[in-house]
């Protein structure tokens, strides 16, 4: 009798161990796996990769060779330039200013210094060949729509700017979180690029206007030839505009 109660004791404290452990871990998993708070200007000081290169403009660097700058003047004018390490003659461009007092659309599009097109719809986003993803997000079509947000995904790592305040909310890395913001937050007119023999081909891949809902389209926009660095070939024919 003395030994089946003093195993039950044993089991009882083995059982209940085990339960704590469960829960202790639970907790853990719902602690880290909470989604942070976006669009609270509370800044946090950036880092992997984003730096600030001086007043009102921040680089990011991908260990893959993708580029990314951001320069805003004012609350009216900004500035996103791509580059691409891997072949160091190429920047895509989105620029644009508002009138006073509301932010900037950046809805202009330049490849290498050419205007080849404008902005279609709200969301804009370019994939860079290492996978290194921007997206920013504006409030409608066009140059009608200020940019509020942006953000870069590269992996686990997630930076993401508030553009009401311009202030980085989150610069950190949280694959848990990435995968959550990437999913709920539309790619909208989604651009990538390829490398080839002969030079570089930019176009758009597919269209995200709803989370999850990706229509793929290859659409060439432009390329550039490595034996003509100061060539541009415009292959979209933006009805919007009379020099495209």
């Amino acid at each position: 009798m003395y030994k089946r109660n003093r195993l039950w004791k044993t089991c009882s404290w083995i059982c209940s161990i085990l339960l704590c452990t469960t829960a202790c871990k639970k907790d853990k998993e719902d602690t880290e796996n909470k989604l942070p708070a976006l669009g609270t200007c509370e800044s946090v000081a950036p880092r992997l990769g984003l730096t600030l290169v001086e007043e009102g403009t921040y680089r990011y660097k991908s260990a893959g060779g993708a580029i990314i700058d951001i320069k805003r003047k004012s609350k009216e004018s900004l500035l996103i330039t791509l580059s691409y390490e891997s072949y160091p003659n190429f920047t895509y461009e989105f620029w644009g200013d508002a009138d006073p007092g509301d932010l900037g659309p950046a809805s202009h599009e330049n490849l290498n210094g050419k205007h080849v097109k404008d902005r279609v719809g709200t969301n804009r986003s370019v994939i860079f060949p290492d996978g290194t993803k921007m997206t920013y997000v504006s409030t409608a079509p066009w140059y009608m729509g200020g940019i509020t947000a942006i953000s870069i995904y590269d992996g686990a790592i997630v930076q993401h700017l508030n553009m009401t305040c311009f202030t980085w909310e989150y610069s950190a890395a949280d694959d848990f979180f990435a995968k959550q913001l990437d999913a709920i937050q539309p790619d909208g007119e989604t651009s990538t690029f390829e490398l080839t023999e002969t030079g570089l081909i930019f176009y758009n891949t597919y269209t995200e206007d709803m989370p999850g809902n990706k229509v793929y389209e290859r659409v060439d926009i432009g390329s550039l030839a490595k034996d003509n660095p100061n060539q541009v070939n415009d292959f979209y024919d933006d009805t919007r505009l009379g020099h495209t």
